[in-house]
């Protein structure tokens, strides 16, 4: 058996398709020899080669057709929010390939043998269905985040009554610069925090990030700057407060037992999030401190982030896909 994914990453759009695709292949692994296939730059293509998967870098989807028709694969796994549909289309009827599409924005989805969109579509409600159209099996929801194993086996001890570690992380480019943004603003309030900050593959504000540390020249002591981390539910775990923009990494750490607060980074994630999470507009910055002094976070015990079950969704879809992969019906 032969799985391909189809992944990108980059500066706009950062790391998370491409890590819930390793993350999944990794489950796979066993039942199928898997490829990867990007259209991305060497930093995306060194960190799949990391966990030792083919990894091929190509120009444009006809180069990938023509890659997966020599290739003959059993399935193809694509996951990025923009699927051409006339991609996934030639996928189903040239290639006559089982499909099967994550993250996704576009009326692609509805070629795919099965379809997943975890944060984006419904109302963050978990819902499961078969288009009997399309005969596309949709997974919708939080609970279908194919997360790393560790947020399922770390859990955080008991929440302090006080905050006093607080970890940044805001994808792999941090686009809208909100890891300087946010620590310029703590290290300029009264209370001091220990503070970890996960930079991601494509973040480019070091220039500005130096700035604020020698602005803050005396507190720099406080500061663990950490890049290309794999112990990234550790950190979270060992925080009393994750400040993230929304995405995977939101419910990474509640996932582990968390609070967070949420600051988007673009409209999308603003609007998309609003009126069911709470976020912070980066324009409000300066409420941060207020929000810390009165706890005002988004808990992993609140009745509705309970109800989200992240990730448990995992192996349904897992078993799924192997369903799909040696034939039997949906």
């Amino acid at each position: 058996m032969k799985i391909a994914f189809i992944t990108d990453g980059g500066l706009e759009i950062g790391m998370g398709h491409v890590q819930q695709s390793i993350t999944l292949a990794k489950e796979l692994r066993d039942i199928a020899e898997i490829f990867f296939l990007t259209k991305s730059d060497e930093i995306v293509v060194n960190q799949i080669k990391k966990t030792s998967f083919n990894t091929v870098r190509l120009r444009n989807d006809d180069e990938i057709l023509n890659h997966l028709r020599e290739l003959k694969p059993n399935m193809v796994i694509i996951d990025k929010l923009d699927v051409d549909e006339d991609f996934a289309r030639k996928l189903k009827n040239d290639l006559g390939t089982k499909l099967a599409i994550f993250t996704n924005l576009t009326a692609a989805n509805r070629h795919a043998d099965v379809a997943v969109t975890a944060d984006i579509g419904s109302n963050f409600r978990n819902v499961r269905f078969l288009d009997a159209e399309t005969g596309t099996l949709y997974f919708y929801g939080v609970k279908y985040w194919i997360l790393k194993e560790d947020f399922y086996l770390i859990k955080k001890a008991r929440q302090k009554s006080k905050t006093e570690k607080v970890l940044l992380i805001f994808g792999g480019s941090d686009p809208s610069n909100l890891t300087s943004l946010v620590l310029n603003e703590l290290l300029g309030l009264s209370q001091e925090f220990k503070i970890d900050v996960i930079l991601g593959a494509y973040f480019k504000y070091h220039a500005e990030l130096n700035q604020v540390l020698a602005k803050h020249e005396t507190k720099k002591q406080n500061i663990s700057l950490h890049q290309s981390v794999n112990n990234v539910a550790e950190l979270m775990s060992k925080a009393d407060l994750v400040i993230t923009s929304p995405g995977l990494s939101t419910f990474e750490a509640l996932r582990v037992g968390t609070p967070v607060i949420i600051i988007p980074q673009n409209r999308l994630q603003r609007d998309t999030y609003q009126g069911f999470i709470k976020v912070l507009n980066k324009e409000d910055i300066t409420r941060l401190a207020h929000m810390i002094k009165t706890e005002d976070f988004v808990s992993p015990d609140d009745k509705f982030i309970k109800g989200l079950e992240i990730g448990a969704g995992k192996q349904e879809i897992v078993s799924e896909l192997c369903k799909l992969l040696s034939g039997e019906s949906k």
